[in-house]
């Protein structure tokens, strides 16, 4: 694992987060997560993008000098695997201003999936998604749930929230096929604006709306995104094998050769 905290001018090497900063007291964090695939960063643009509106929907001052040298820090380590980028709510008290937000950036080793398709199913408790789904440092239950998931030998679980609607993924977010037709949840419901989300969006007709269980174990194809998978198609359900896998599975491929993965 690699680390750099932005000191102001640039991002030097750093062990960890202070422990004084409120990212790690109260989990006041905002991040993207990113692939560093054949030494390049993924995406960067549209992930600064997300990241700037999260932050100003927040209050947290975001430092446009830190974000143009996060490609070329992440990119010198010369190392592919899992990136992220975090904005911290910095040092003071629960209830203080947002003055002094901290940003780090980490690189973790790790090679990419090779299955061309996993097995979901359903978590059982109920998801509280904070802020309508911004990707916040409060992630211990998804942590959770996907521990769960792979207890009972599923790749992935997908999360309702307290009316019933479906949410997303523990770690992605999820599209049904029915007939066709594409659906995904909204932000309404607390799922998270990813970036392979939205391109999913521009590539081929989706409704976005409110979905439940039943909309789910009716669905002729499910497949899950999230910028390390990219696309996933789903091939079981509970265990209950899915329909032939061509949606997904086509824009899988399509975004496979995207210009997002140049």
């Amino acid at each position: 694992m690699k680390g750099w905290l932005w000191n102001g001018a640039a991002f030097q090497p750093a062990e960890g987060m202070p422990l004084s900063d409120r990212g790690a007291r109260y989990g006041m964090a905002l991040f993207e997560s990113m692939a560093v695939w054949n030494g390049r960063v993924e995406s960067w643009p549209e992930h600064q993008q997300r990241l700037k509106i999260a932050c100003a929907e927040r209050d947290f001052f975001a430092d446009d000098r830190a974000f143009a040298f996060v490609r070329e820090t992440l990119e010198s380590a010369r190392a592919d695997g899992f990136a992220r980028i975090y904005v911290t709510a910095g040092d003071g008290g629960p209830t203080a201003p947002i003055e002094s937000p901290r940003i780090f950036l980490m690189l973790e080793s790790r090679e990419r999936e090779r299955e061309d398709c996993w097995d979901l199913g359903f978590h059982d408790d109920v998801y509280h998604p904070p802020f309508g789904g911004l990707k916040t440092a409060n992630y211990w239950f998804h942590c959770d749930a996907l521990a769960q998931a792979r207890a009972r030998k599923f790749h992935e679980a997908l999360l309702f929230n307290d009316h019933a609607e479906l949410v997303s993924a523990c770690c992605a977010n999820v599209f049904l096929v029915r007939d066709e037709k594409v659906s995904t949840p909204p932000r309404g419901s607390g799922c998270r604006q990813g970036v392979v989300r939205e391109w999913v969006m521009q590539q081929t007709k989706v409704t976005e709306r409110r979905l439940r269980q039943e909309d789910v174990t009716l669905a002729d194809e499910i497949f899950i995104t999230n910028s390390w998978l990219g696309i996933m198609p789903i091939a079981t359900l509970e265990g209950r094998p899915l329909g032939p896998r061509r949606i997904g599975a086509r824009l899988a491929g399509a975004f496979a050769e995207s210009s997002l993965r140049l």
